[in-house]
């Protein structure tokens, strides 16, 4: 009884409240709901083929993913942990280190040489990778080319519904408590 003395709430009021709130959870678990529904057209409709669109035809998905971790995570000299490029891909596409040390291989030879490994100058047990003159080529026309695609994909879309989108993205997919630290991409 003290309780609701004290917050000066009648049994008639906290139901009321009660219900409100109740309503309120069933509208944001409503909304979730319609926006789970957009994950399978969102990745593979759209996110599978904007990775087929970056490989142009000459890398597979997988190495464009690597070639993206670089470009987004790498450090301000562009260098990043080879560790991260692993746990990042065995936990997407669920391969293990051996298959992503091929992949990596594959970039760094002819004819690709995208990327290039280092061992880590702090440490003798690690490598860090990064892009190659020809590979920030490549992601480059990749961007464009997947902007194009993006571009005709969403041609229905108008540029205010485009920027409220994008704001929505911003605020949802902003760095999370448990997201890895930023100093885990490069050498420092």
């Amino acid at each position: 009884m003290g309780k609701q003395a004290s917050s000066g709430m009648t049994p008639t009021s906290r139901a009321a409240g009660d219900k409100a709130q109740g309503s309120a959870d069933e509208k944001w678990q409503a909304s979730l709901a319609d926006l789970l529904s957009f994950y399978y057209p969102m990745h593979y409709r759209i996110g599978i083929d904007v990775e087929t669109v970056m490989g142009q035809g000459r890398i597979s998905r997988k190495q464009g993913t690597i070639l993206w971790l670089i470009h987004s995570r790498g450090d301000k000299d562009g260098w990043l942990r080879r560790k991260l490029i692993e746990e990042r891909l065995s936990a997407w596409f669920e391969i293990s280190n051996s298959s992503v040390s091929n992949l990596l291989r594959e970039l760094t030879r002819p004819p690709l040489e995208l990327v290039k490994q280092i061992e880590n100058p702090t440490s003798g047990r690690e490598k860090l990778v990064c892009l190659t003159p020809k590979g920030r080529a490549f992601i480059d026309e990749s961007i464009r080319q997947s902007l194009d695609y993006l571009g005709r994909h969403l041609e229905h879309v108008d540029q205010q519904q485009l920027d409220r989108g994008i704001q929505f993205f911003k605020l949802a997919f902003q760095p999370l408590s448990t997201d890895p630290e930023s100093s885990e991409s490069g050498a420092s």
